[in-house]
């Protein structure tokens, strides 16, 4: 048997992986592109409620960051040390110095809680000083730019951002309570970088802008670049642009002002971040098709391939004579009925052949007994001869006519002239006939030749009615002991050959529900001769049907019709065949 590396390697199986390959690929890849589709607005709207929710948690985070500096801020603002230390005159005086130090420790406290408060500055009107506490980070104390509005932020400056690094302060008055005016000022330095990364991870692909009412940008992170037209249409929504995911929202803070954000992802990026096993499902998922395709070769290997060569080895054996090479291989139900009809195949063809031999047996047998036989005929015309020479002498002409008709029957039926033939000669051999019979009968049986012209050429089977008018006389005219009549009809219908034998004998019961006209074939002959047997021999009879049958084939039939004091027709329709004239 052909090894697994032969059916893998084989062009056959190559084309049946191909096939296979397609038959899964081509459906599959059809649903893929389909839910592809589908599920690519899926990742879209998935990718864009991500960036939304993500973009939500930043602004949530910045606006509790700035709730908290104003909080604190306010906070500082009331603080009762602050604003005793804002209205001492003296700052030399030891009251002064402990009030200082209480607020150095208060807003050193501040920038210690939270790290991305950069400085907080206490501002006295009065005497125009300033106690600033900042974080180690920053290096140097920064410039306080008091501002005429209070409890806003406000952005430092383009100096702060040369670097990056976008800061954003705010201020609040500190009002006196007795006199109701304003003494100082609190202000906290914001630092924008640390608010983002504090709810963000800084990511290079991402974009963010925060922009205030008047187009100054308070915060910008990566390579961003701002379109002020359409900013305001778009405000609240996300959308994708080209490969890109915008989410613009308003940021609410403080003093009824209202900032703009803008957040701008890739997409791509947001796919693999949202569905970070894509690209291993599709390898997974061409992995799949391919190992399908090989198990289906695999497969259509064991369950068609394999039994196909294994009846092919068996068919090539009993092509060389081994008519016991038999299925026995165990496959499915299918090839399990194929093989059997192929062993019954076998023993048919093994029934036949003896049966051949055995004809070819019994044909031999047949013709040493032929020829063993074929004596008694020659001897017979000898004989003849020599009587029909001994009449003539003895001058008894009625002896001599009657021993020659006898000898051209023997003639024909020697068949020295072929199986075939005229229809001319046939009947001639009819009236040879008749003149024996007229020699026994005398003119008590006639014979009527109705005989067409055109027919006298058509070639017949020798000896086809002779038989057909012995059995009228001896059966059906016979008995009678009146005057009988034979007619021979002969006619062309397109391009059949009708020959009729009528008699006026004594004819025969048909059996009730028989038709009146029964065929002599192979399935009703055996009815047929049956019914004839109580009026005739049925030998000329079945060797006529058997002729018939053997020259021309089992559509061409002999009919016979007969009724009790009627008589007997006998009717064959043979095909046409012209004899040479």
């Amino acid at each position: 048997m052909p090894s697994l590396f032969y059916h893998l390697t084989s062009r056959f199986q190559l084309r049946v992986f191909l096939y296979v390959f397609i038959a899964i690929s081509l459906p599959l890849g059809l649903v893929l592109y389909g839910g592809s589709q589908q599920f690519s607005a899926y990742i879209d709207k998935t990718v864009m409620q991500a960036v939304d929710l993500q973009h939500d948690q930043i602004i949530t985070g910045l606006q509790q960051e700035l709730r908290y500096t104003v909080e604190m801020t306010h906070r500082y603002a009331a603080d009762y040390g602050l604003i005793s230390y804002a209205k001492l005159k003296d700052s030399t005086s030891q009251e002064a110095k402990e009030w200082s130090a209480y607020a150095n420790n208060l807003l050193s406290e501040q920038t210690v809680r939270t790290r991305y408060i950069e400085q907080v500055c206490l501002t006295v009107q009065a005497t125009n000083r300033t106690l600033c506490a900042h974080n180690g980070e920053t290096n140097g104390v920064l410039a306080a730019q008091l501002k005429s509005s209070n409890k806003r932020f406000e952005p430092l400056g383009d100096d702060s951002s040369r670097n990056n690094t976008y800061l954003m302060t705010y201020s609040e008055s500190m009002i006196d309570q007795a006199s109701a005016q304003e003494i100082g000022k609190i202000t906290m330095w914001l630092n924008m970088n640390k608010v983002w990364k504090e709810f963000t991870v800084k990511s290079p692909i991402h974009r963010y802008i925060l922009m205030d009412p008047d187009q100054r940008v308070l915060y910008r992170e990566g390579d961003y670049a701002w379109e002020l037209q359409g900013v305001a249409q778009q405000v609240g929504s996300v959308y994708k642009d080209g490969t890109m995911i915008h989410s613009l929202k308003q940021v609410e803070t403080s003093g009824n002002l209202t900032w703009r954000s803008d957040y701008k992802v890739p997409l791509s990026s947001l796919r693999l971040e949202v569905f970070p096993n894509y690209r291993t499902w599709l390898i997974l998922l061409i992995t799949f098709v391919i190992a399908l395709s090989l198990g289906g070769v695999l497969l259509f290997i064991s369950a068609v391939t394999k039994p196909l060569y294994v009846l092919k080895a068996l068919m090539n054996r009993a092509e060389r004579g081994d008519l016991r090479a038999y299925w026995t291989f165990k496959s499915s139900d299918a090839w399990t009925q194929i093989g059997e009809s192929y062993n019954q195949m076998l023993n048919r063809l093994e029934d036949l052949i003896k049966q051949v031999k055995r004809e070819e047996s019994l044909k031999k047998e047949a013709e040493m007994e032929a020829l063993h036989y074929q004596l008694n005929p020659h001897f017979l015309y000898n004989t003849l001869n020599t009587i029909k020479w001994v009449a003539k002498i003895h001058k008894t002409p009625q002896i001599s006519e009657v021993v020659s008709a006898l000898v051209r029957l023997l003639q024909a039926s020697l068949g020295k002239k072929g199986d075939f033939i005229t229809l001319r000669d046939e009947i001639g051999l009819t009236h040879d006939y008749m003149e024996i019979q007229r020699f026994r009968y005398g003119d008590r049986i006639r014979i009527d030749m109705q005989v067409d012209d055109i027919t006298l050429g058509c070639l017949v089977p020798r000896m086809l009615l002779q038989p057909l008018v012995e059995n009228a006389i001896i059966h059906g005219i016979g008995p009678t002991k009146r005057e009988g009549m034979i007619t021979i009809r002969t006619w062309l219908d397109r391009d059949l050959l009708f020959c009729q034998v009528e008699d006026n004998g004594v004819g025969m019961q048909v059996e009730e529900g028989s038709s009146a006209w029964m065929v002599m074939d192979a399935a009703q002959g055996v009815q047929a001769e049956r019914m004839l047997k109580e009026r005739m021999s049925g030998v000329g009879i079945s060797h006529i049907r058997e002729k018939i049958k053997l020259i021309y084939g089992p559509e061409y039939k002999m009919h016979i019709s007969s009724k009790p004091g009627e008589g007997t027709t006998v009717r064959m329709f043979l095909p046409t065949h012209q004899g040479e004239e």
